[in-house]
C-alpha cells in the first residue's frame, strides 16, 4: 500500500512525498515494514543559472531480529534504486535513514550541472546495510558497530545534443562512517562514470 503526492507551492517552491506500507506473509514469517520519502525544493528563476536547491529525507525500516517470525526490512521492490541515495549506488532504500541536499544548475541552453550531498544512518542497528541492488554490503547482528554509515559527495555534468540524445559524466566519493569503519576495511570509495542516453 502506498501514496505519492507531488506539487508546487508559491514562491517557486516544490515538494514531493511518498509513503509505503508492506504487509503479508513470507513462509512462516509475517511482514511489517514501511518507508517514506520527503523532499522540498526551491528554484531561483530570476537569477543566473536558475538554480534549484533541495533538501530531502528518506527512511526505510529494518529488522531487529531475523529469527522472531516478523520481517521488518522494507523491500525496495525494484532491481535497482540508481542515484536515489547516492550516485555510487552503495546504499539502497532498505534499513536506512538518509539526508540529502542538492543543487541543480542550467549552465547554458544545453548544459546542466547537479551537485548532491548524502549522509546515511542505519534504521536498525541489528540489520544490514543494503546496496541500490538490494544486496548486503555489511552487517553486524549484535548491533555494536555503530549507526552512522557515512557520507557521499556527487557531481554530474550533462549535455543535451538534442531531445533524443544526452551525454554526461559524473563523480561520486564516499567517506566511510563509524559503521563502515567497524564492519569493512573502512576504505573510501570513488565512482567515476560516463553515460549516453538515447530517447526513442
Amino acid at each position: 500500500m502506498g501514496v505519492r503526492w507531488v506539487g508546487k507551492l508559491p514562491a517557486n517552491f516544490d515538494y514531493g512525498t511518498e509513503m509505503d506500507k508492506q504487509a503479508g506473509l513470507l513462509g512462516t514469517d509475517t511482514i511489517s515494514a514501511w518507508a517514506g520519502h520527503w523532499v522540498l525544493g526551491k528554484t531561483l528563476v530570476n537569477t543566473r543559472f536558475k538554480p534549484r536547491f533541495s533538501v530531502e529525507y528518506n527512511y526505510a525500516s529494518g529488522d531487529r531480529n531475523p529469527k522472531d517470525g516478523s520481517r521488518g526490512t522494507f523491500d525496495q521492490l525494484y532491481s535497482t534504486a540508481h542515484d536515489k541515495y547516492g550516485l555510487a549506488d552503495q546504499v539502497g532504500w532498505k534499513n536506512i535513514r538518509n539526508v540529502r541536499a542538492g543543487v541543480e544548475l542550467k549552465l547554458a541552453k544545453k548544459w546542466g550541472f547537479t551537485g548532491r550531498y548524502d549522509a546515511w544512518w542505519l534504521a536498525d542497528l541489528h540489520d544490514a546495510l543494503y546496496s541500490a541492488a538490494s544486496t548486503v554490503v555489511a552487517r553486524n547482528t549484535a548491533g555494536t558497530a555503530g549507526r552512522f554509515i557515512g557520507q557521499e559527495l556527487d557531481s554530474v555534468l550533462a549535455y543535451n545534443f538534442s531531445k533524443y540524445l544526452q551525454v554526461g559524466g559524473g563523480f561520486g566519493h564516499i567517506f566511510p562512517g563509524t559503521f563502515l569503519n567497524n564492519t569493512t576495511p573502512g576504505e573510501s570509495y570513488n565512482f567515476p562514470y560516463a553515460s549516453t542516453t538515447l530517447v526513442f
